[in-house]
């Protein structure tokens, strides 16, 4: 998923605000706990879509969800202004941009790493290592597994992927030998 230039827009906004005041990672915390409810919940999402229910009535629900989920009050204020904006079903979006945007200013990256069988840690750090010595960035790794890939690893390092799956290898055995 990429992020729309409006949703983007506002994640940047937001991540210099939270910049200034140093709460990167909480303010990322808030957007994905408040986004990952209302995904979860598809009545509250249908609730802040509909336009029959009085503004002053969403402003209170929101309140209270961002209270019960501790949300910081720069967090706060952001819902807000993006309920008053009629932006609030584009909260995902702009939560997975805010999330870009401060793996760029902190030098992250995500990779996801599929093996055959689940991998050991000690594997699992040895892979983290040399991704983050082939991308210059802190790399932080999810792991997952997949039979199907019958062996070797896939990894994706940001929009690359590097495949060297065992079944990759042979379909490209397969096609090279029906060419020939």
């Amino acid at each position: 998923m990429t992020a729309g230039g409006l949703s983007r827009r506002y994640a940047k906004a937001l991540a210099d605000v939270a910049a200034e005041r140093g709460v990167l990672e909480p303010v990322g915390r808030d957007l994905r706990a408040v986004a990952g409810l209302l995904k979860e919940h598809r009545e509250a999402a249908a609730f802040f879509a509909n336009p029959a229910i009085p503004l002053t009535d969403k402003r209170r629900v929101l309140q209270s969800l961002a209270e019960r989920v501790g949300v910081s009050p720069l967090s706060a204020r952001f819902l807000g202004l993006i309920l008053e904006r009629r932006r609030l079903p584009h909260l995902e979006e702009m939560a997975f941009a805010y999330e870009e945007l401060i793996d760029e200013r902190l030098s992250r990256v995500k990779a996801t790493v599929t093996a055959a069988i689940p991998l050991p840690d000690p594997v699992l750090e040895q892979l983290k290592a040399r991704l983050g010595t082939a991308t210059g960035k802190e790399v932080y790794l999810q792991s997952r597994f997949d039979p199907t890939i019958l062996g070797g690893l896939v990894a994706q390092v940001g929009g690359t992927i590097y495949d060297g799956s065992l079944k990759t290898q042979l379909r490209r055995m397969r096609e090279h030998l029906l060419k020939g």
